[in-house]
């Protein structure tokens, strides 16, 4: 089974609210194709320029603590029940068998962390030869009664439980850098391991400021842990999701587990 994340930049424009890169998702989708019709495939995607705005006005990842904040709940819920029909049309268009799954639905949270995934309907999906499309979503919180579960946190928990063989994070950029990407001396970094991710992290929290890419990493390293390999990539270059996911070499970032 393959694992892939198609981030929120990759597939909106983040500057834009509510923008959908209509043409790169019909591309990605024809990429992706190939590889579920041979494999298991599950699909996360991030919230983008649908769901991070939201969750940001109404302050969702830190907890219910107004009654204001239950309209911001039914709105970013609705934007990213839209980017998952707009994810899914594309890949259903393309041929593949994608089958969108309402996150929230199947997951309890505890202070923002995942405490408990209900995956009976992903399995049933996988074993029917549907690919199954999640994504990161506002959910319920034991103790904070709401929270955000981020895409990359869900990617770290499907892969504890489903156990796949490749793990691919699509991105808009070819994965981790010494600096912030486009700046004088920044380099791309080929390999990350859970050693060398402890000299990275203070380097990146210096140009990083949304926490976005660092995030993802952490996320992955912790994977790494476990043993999982993980490989960072820019999907905007054409035909580097479909070399990735069948396993060619590309450039990008490995996290090595």
């Amino acid at each position: 089974m393959i694992l892939l994340k198609l981030g929120g930049s990759l597939i909106t424009r983040k500057q834009e609210p509510f923008s959908f890169r209509h043409g790169v998702m019909r591309r990605l989708a024809r990429e992706i194709l190939p590889v579920a019709e041979r494999e298991p495939l599950v699909v996360v995607h991030g919230g983008g320029s649908f769901g991070h705005p939201l969750a940001l006005e109404y302050a969702l990842h830190r907890g219910l603590s107004s009654e204001e904040q239950l309209r911001g709940i039914a709105l970013t819920r609705q934007a990213m029940a839209e980017l998952t029909r707009l994810v899914v049309g594309a890949l259903v268009e393309a041929g593949v068998r994608a089958f969108g799954v309402q996150t929230s639905a199947i997951a309890v949270c505890r202070r923002g962390e995942p405490e408990r995934l209900e995956l009976g309907t992903v399995r049933w999906l996988l074993e029917l030869g549907l690919v199954p499309v999640l994504c990161g979503d506002v959910a319920r919180d034991a103790e904070l009664g709401v929270c955000i579960l981020s895409g990359d946190t869900l990617v770290r928990e499907l892969a504890l439980e489903l156990r796949p063989r490749r793990i691919v994070l699509a991105t808009d950029v070819d994965g981790i850098y010494s600096a912030e990407p486009g700046s004088p001396g920044a380099k791309l970094i080929p390999e990350v391991t859970p050693e060398s991710f402890g000299r990275l992290a203070p380097e990146m929290r210096s140009h990083d400021a949304t926490g976005g890419m660092r995030r993802k990493l952490e996320e992955l390293v912790e994977l790494a842990r476990r043993g999982y390999t993980s490989v960072i990539i820019n999907a905007l270059e054409e035909g580097r999701l479909r070399k990735a996911l069948s396993g060619e070499k590309v450039r990008g970032t490995i996290v090595k587990g």
